[in-house]
């Protein structure tokens, strides 16, 4: 079962929040917290929620900084902000913050449902506003070197080719390719590629 915490300081849209979170996922158990002090409350009373639907503006804290403690708090966590906020340098800061995900509140209905299905599926959803690609790169957590491996698959050599061209072993290789696939929910090279270029980690005319 899929645990979503709901931090919003509005009964109604929290309330309403949580509606199109069941409808998009059936089996998800919900969670509201209207304030930065009841969202610690839940979560230390409640087990650790998989994803957190997080408004920016809250009576007892403001910007990023709720962002920042509850990352640090649930640091497994999908966190996802939802606000009226569309300011495309707000929605990149907080990505370098650690959001997996920015909905706006003034979407039409279905799009902010398919962004929802988007966090709520596959861990993260970046909007058309944000097109650069260094806020993907820090809200996934990828390191140096699985970026360098990355940028390497766009090659479509062989796993041998490409380890040899980054100095490592083909057994390291693939080690750092599972932990790309687990970040980026992918299975295979193809997807990885695919995946990346939509995150703006590679060049979108190249192929893999």
């Amino acid at each position: 079962m899929t645990r979503v915490l709901i931090v919003d300081d509005h009964p109604l849209v929290a309330r309403a929040t949580a509606n199109e979170v069941r409808m998009v996922k059936r089996e998800a158990e919900t969670r509201i917290a209207h304030s930065m002090e009841e969202a610690d409350r839940v979560i230390a009373e409640w087990e650790p929620p998989d994803t957190i639907l997080l408004d920016l503006r809250l009576p007892d804290t403001d910007g990023l900084s709720g962002l920042v403690h509850l990352h640090k708090l649930v640091p497994k966590a999908t966190i996802a902000i939802i606000s009226a906020e569309d300011d495309p340098n707000v929605m990149r800061d907080a990505f370098a913050q650690g959001a997996r995900g920015y909905l706006t509140k003034g979407r039409d209905i279905d799009q902010f449902t398919e962004a929802l299905r988007k966090v709520l599926d596959y861990g993260f959803y970046f909007p058309p506003e944000v097109t650069t690609p260094a806020p993907a790169t820090t809200s996934l957590h990828l390191t140096e070197r699985e970026e360098e491996v990355v940028r390497a698959l766009a090659l479509g050599k062989v796993n041998k080719q490409l380890a040899d061209m980054l100095g490592v072993s083909e057994s390291t290789f693939k080690t750092h390719l599972r932990a790309i696939y687990r970040k980026l929910g992918v299975r295979t090279r193809v997807q990885a590629a695919g995946r990346a270029r939509e995150l703006g980690l590679l060049p979108v005319h190249r192929r893999a």
